[in-house]
């Protein structure tokens, strides 16, 4: 990985860290709770096509290649929820092909090798970094490339690695990155990994280590590429929401349409793998989070490197993929409305309505209005009694009258004394 840096920009998202919390108190998380669609490698190895964790592999040694073996092994053996391993670094000597500064026969890696295997066996992908800061590997491939080519796919068939990280740091013609693209799928197939670590200079059309246009490369070989493992640290940035979303958005509207799913953020796992671009473990879960909420489908995150990572260390380096895993899976939360309470209104007073007479409504004219309340058919009801009522009580007053004019009337025929 990068040894050098020429740009800095971006500024820091600081929110709690409550998944680094979680994480460690339930010892990882299960590798099968994926945040999206899957598809597997000549191995079998499920792999998820965005919010995948990487880790860079590099120092098995605590000292050089005496001190204490550093192991993998927990990595599937705690239940990280890890996607990938990746070996480094491969170096393409002009004479013969190296795993950092030994033969990768070298007895000293065979614990090594069979505990690699034994993760892919458990469903995690391992492949072989190529290249890096400060070796030959593109010169020599630029040189001889036949011959390096045949060493680099004898490696891999050797090792049964799921893929190949093409780490360019020196300039390189970029029709030397073409041809081992192609010929390592053409060699192995679509289910074969081929990613990039590029710094992100090289993901927003600017100048970088590589001495190409990585546009170009993905309109030429973009089909072939699985995702970029763009290195957000070393002053080519900082792994933040802002620094990632000036990358989606450039490829969105003048590169060469990079998908978020492919931009996978390498970030340091301690800060003495690179002096600059560290940030501490709950400012980079909170910049997932928030990254989260505006691209869902973003890449990953990947952790350069594996033996010291925080917060374990080299005591319990595996709890970084632990973190980075819960903090991708955590949904995000759900926001909250509280009801906006509505103004109360103090009613104008208006003078009493003055009542009028109203028509008692015909048999049967309710049911044809379409009115159907039983309050208006029992006023009617009521009206009509009254009206009954009344109607009596006339015939009754005037039979009296009548009889009162006829008792008058004969009595008014008698004689008086």
């Amino acid at each position: 990985m990068t040894q050098r840096a020429t740009k800095t920009h971006g500024t820091r998202v600081i929110v709690g860290g409550a998944v680094v919390a979680l994480a460690l108190a339930f010892g990882g998380v299960g590798a099968a709770s994926a945040t999206g669609p899957a598809g597997s490698t000549a191995s079998g190895t499920v792999v998820r096509d965005s919010g995948r964790v990487v880790v860079y592999y590099q120092k098995q040694f605590v000292d050089g290649s005496t001190g204490a073996y550093i192991s993998p092994l927990p990595l599937v053996t705690e239940n990280t929820g890890v996607d990938v391993v990746n070996l480094a670094a491969v170096h393409m000597n002009a004479d013969e092909l190296r795993l950092n500064d030994l033969l990768p026969d070298d007895p000293s890696f065979d614990t090594m090798w069979s505990e690699l295997a034994e993760i892919q066996r458990s469903g995690v992908a391992v492949v072989g970094m190529i290249g890096g800061a400060q070796n030959a590997t593109w010169q020599s491939l630029t040189d001889d490339y036949d011959v390096q080519y045949a060493r680099l796919r004898d490696f891999v068939e050797a090792h049964a690695l799921d893929g190949i990280d093409l780490d360019v740091e020196t300039d390189t013609d970029i029709s030397v990155v073409e041809k081992v693209i192609a010929d390592l799928s053409a060699d192995f197939g679509p289910s074969f990994l081929i990613t990039l670590s590029p710094v992100t200079a090289a993901l927003v059309g600017e100048d970088n280590l590589s001495g190409f246009d990585y546009d170009d490369l993905y309109r030429s070989s973009g089909d072939s590429i699985d995702w970029f493992n763009t290195q957000f640290y070393c002053g080519w940035g900082d792994p933040t929401a802002a620094d990632y979303g000036e990358i989606v958005d450039y490829q969105s509207t003048k590169g060469a349409g990079i998908p978020a799913s492919k931009i996978v953020i390498a970030a340091l796992t301690n800060p003495d793998n690179c002096g600059d671009g560290w940030v501490p473990l709950d400012e980079l879960t909170a910049s997932i989070q928030e990254i989260k909420t505006t691209t869902p489908t973003f890449g990953g995150i990947a952790g350069w490197e594996y033996f010291n990572s925080l917060p374990g260390g080299t005591e319990a380096p595996w709890k970084w993929a632990a973190v980075m895993r819960a903090a991708i899976d955590e949904p995000l939360p759900t926001p909250t409305r509280t009801p906006t309470a509505s103004p109360t209104t103090t009613p104008t007073a208006e003078p009493a309505p003055v009542p009028t007479a109203t028509p008692t409504p015909a048999s049967g004219v309710l049911a044809a209005s379409g009115q159907d309340s039983s309050g208006l058919v029992a006023g009617g009801i009521i009206g009509a009694i009254a009206v009954l009522v009344g109607a009596v009580a006339l015939a009754v007053a005037a039979f009296r009258r009548r009889a009162s004019v006829e008792r008058w009337a004969l009595e008014s025929r008698q004689p008086r004394d």
